[in-house]
């Protein structure tokens, strides 16, 4: 049985470590990219506070929520 406890200790040592590669991948392309000093869909100025949280940020955060509301799934109704 203890055995199998190790084995098992190896695999989540494995998953965490991918997990936190994954998760540093994610960080990084999301913060490499060429941000914009103006929205792309109202040309308003994006404010500095965003562009540093989000570097690569292309819209004000108005637009990018009305962007994202625009590719939720509509739910499949019968």
């Amino acid at each position: 049985m203890e055995r199998y406890a190790d084995e098992l200790d190896l695999a989540q040592v494995h998953v965490e470590r991918e997990t936190a590669a994954r998760i540093t991948a994610i960080q990084v392309q999301t913060r490499q990219g060429q941000g914009r000093d103006d929205c792309i869909d109202c040309g308003a100025r994006i404010p500095d506070a965003r562009r540093r949280q989000i570097p690569n940020a292309t819209r004000c955060a108005p637009c990018q929520d009305q962007a994202e509301r625009g590719r939720e799934k509509v739910p499949f109704r019968v």
